[in-house]
């Protein structure tokens, strides 16, 4: 198994070889949980004909399910998300999340935000792996009150 792979992919590639071609991916929901997982996966191997699989194996796959999804979930939510630093002075800076997903919308709330404070440079970024502290992360662009915001 490749280690770059996630321990749900890695599980789920494990279903797929011991399943062999019968394993179909279920599709789970924002409300679906562990057991209405199992309950689904139960359903659709009877409507299939195949046969019943041991309840820790449906068990496992839906919890294989729910961790995917998740996982999904999490990286959508961080891929969208910026953070501003604003310099108040060579030595000073502060970071705080920026409540909007665009980028032009972001850059909108950043100015009203840097204005209030007076400052004259600020940055924004894409943070890295749920690092907070000013100056991580991918610079996304950069602000200059005299030149406005540049790449």
């Amino acid at each position: 198994m490749n280690s770059s792979q996630s321990s749900a992919d890695q599980f789920t590639q494990y279903l797929k070889t011991v399943r062999g071609a019968k394993y179909r991916p279920y599709r789970v929901t924002e409300q679906d949980t562990t057991e209405s997982v199992v309950s689904g996966l139960r359903l659709a191997q009877q409507s299939r004909g195949c046969v019943q699989s041991e309840p820790f194996i449906l068990r496992a796959s839906a919890r294989v399910l729910i961790s995917r999804r998740n996982e999904r979930q999490a990286r959508s939510s961080r891929a969208a998300r910026y953070q501003l630093d604003i310099h108040h002075s060579a030595s000073n800076r502060t970071r705080e999340a920026i409540p909007v997903k665009d980028l032009e919308d972001a850059k909108t709330w950043a100015r009203t935000r840097i204005e209030a404070q007076g400052a004259e440079f600020a940055a924004i970024y894409s943070p890295a792996l749920g690092s907070t502290a000013p100056g991580t992360g991918a610079l996304v662009s950069s602000f200059n009150r005299s030149v406005g915001w540049y790449r």
